[in-house]
């Protein structure tokens, strides 16, 4: 058992650390107020690596395995304390993409893949729809009919992150009712397709520089050439490809997210005086720091333990599941006590605890509820 990362792996984690310090934090705290997605600073990302970090290198990427892209993942999200790009990232990469690149034909791959790593296109994933979440394969109402050369879409999907930005979407659709969740195909669907569009713009409660829409089919045509393996595979083989990838390095932003807010408040502690002398003397302080500290190293254990296990071919719904609960329920645990340590100025939007506390409730609900999780955790025990 080794528990330390190989030094060249630590050092890119602190490149990517410095990267998004000088090129994601200074800006983060308007792009929340505006709600604005920055494609300048998309395209920095692509030139630097890392919208293709786990994509092959025949395709433009740099073939990172999991472990590397969770922690260029929790090193983004710590230095960028910036949880809507972190947001943006994955949805484009692990969801958006990662199912054409474990899943995808050559030809798919070679159209698709290379416009993904530099950032000249956007990805997302079209699975939660309106009436459906967790049992997004049970209950998914999007229907997709085989007419000639073409599949014929109808349907709509729900908080869809990069839909209005996007250029491709992996799209999921029932395409053999009767078989239920087993009849559910994947199909790649572009903007300009005939008979798609994008819904209004929400407004969110946090990851607000990430946009989020929903996605509409009305009669949209979508050539057979675009299905993702073969039809009615789409949770049987394209979900299972990557699901745990999501449940892995998405969930890194929690973890780089934990660690920012945990030194931030160390610092303030040390510097913030009441009763003639610093809080962090005081038991209570010090109670809350060593609590969240205890939850960063298990759930960042937890994460690189799951993240070894794909790195080594082996399943991992147990492993992946603990680590996304514990970890999105630590971060929120952490997000209120070291606003606790903030005092009032947690509730002011230019401290970062504050854009954290609001970003982090996504983590719960998004990727399967931790409801769901503990149910994958049970079923599988």
């Amino acid at each position: 058992m080794d528990f330390s990362l190989s030094k060249e792996l630590v050092d890119f984690r602190e490149s990517v650390r410095q990267f998004a310090i000088q090129h994601v934090k200074p800006t983060a705290e308007q792009r929340d107020l505006d709600e604005r997605w920055d494609p300048d600073i998309w395209r920095k990302m692509g030139e630097f690596g890392l919208l293709g970090l786990c994509f092959p290198e025949e395709y433009g990427g740099s073939g990172a395995d999991c472990l590397t892209t969770t922690v260029a993942t929790e090193a983004f999200a710590e230095g960028a304390t910036d949880g809507g790009l972190t947001l943006a990232w994955g949805a484009h990469t692990i969801i958006g993409t990662m199912p054409i690149v474990l899943c995808g034909t050559k030809e798919q791959k070679e159209r698709y893949v290379p416009k993904l790593a530099s950032g000249e296109w956007v990805a997302g994933l079209g699975l939660t729809e309106p009436g459906s979440g967790s049992d997004a394969a049970g209950s998914m109402e999007t229907r997709a009919e085989k007419k000639g050369d073409r599949y014929i879409l109808n349907g709509a999907k729900m908080f869809i992150t990069n839909g209005p930005i996007g250029d491709v979407f992996t799209v999921m659709a029932v395409t053999d009712k009767k078989k239920g969740p087993l009849g559910i195909s994947v199909f790649l669907v572009e903007k300009n397709f005939p008979g798609f569009r994008v819904g209004k713009k929400l407004k969110k409660m946090g990851m607000r520089s990430s946009t989020t829409s929903e996605l509409i089919f009305e009669d949209c045509e979508v050539p057979a050439e675009n299905m993702i393996e073969k039809p009615n595979s789409g949770f049987l083989r394209v979900g299972k490809a990557t699901l745990e990838w999501e449940r892995t390095v998405l969930v890194a932003s929690a973890i780089g997210s934990m660690h920012h807010m945990l030194d931030e408040s160390i610092r303030y502690a040390k510097a913030r005086r009441q009763f003639g002398e610093p809080i962090a003397r005081f038991q209570a302080i010090q109670e809350k720091i060593s609590r969240v500290r205890m939850k960063l190293d298990a759930s960042r254990l937890l994460l690189y333990k799951s993240a070894v296990m794909k790195d080594q071919g082996k399943p991992a719904p147990i492993e992946s599941s603990l680590a996304k609960v514990h970890a999105t329920e630590a971060v929120i645990e952490a997000a209120y006590e070291m606003g606790q340590i903030h005092g009032g100025y947690c509730f002011i939007h230019e401290y970062p605890v504050e854009r954290a506390y609001r970003d982090c409730r996504l983590g719960t609900l998004g990727g399967g509820t931790s409801e769901v999780m503990r149910s994958i955790i049970a079923a599988n025990l």
